[in-house]
C-alpha cells in the first residue's frame, strides 16, 4: 500500500499523484487529498486501487 498526495485533476475524473515509479491515476480523488491504496499497472498506466482517503479536502461532499 502506498500513501500519496493528489496533485491535480486530469481528464476522466482522475486525480494525479506521482511516485518513483511514475504518475498514478486515482479515480475520484481531489487535489490536495492524501490517499492510500494499491498501485496496479494496466496497459502501461499506473492506477491506485482499494483507495482510502486519509485526509479529505474540506469542501468534499459525501458520495451519494
Amino acid at each position: 500500500m502506498k500513501v500519496l498526495t493528489v496533485e491535480k485533476l486530469v481528464p476522466g475524473g482522475y486525480g494525479l499523484a506521482r511516485t518513483e515509479e511514475g504518475a498514478v491515476l486515482i479515480k475520484g480523488a481531489l487535489p490536495g487529498e492524501v490517499v492510500r491504496g494499491k498501485p496496479v499497472r494496466r496497459k502501461g498506466t499506473l492506477f491506485l486501487e482499494e483507495v482510502e482517503v486519509l485526509t479529505p479536502r474540506p469542501d468534499r461532499y459525501p458520495h451519494p
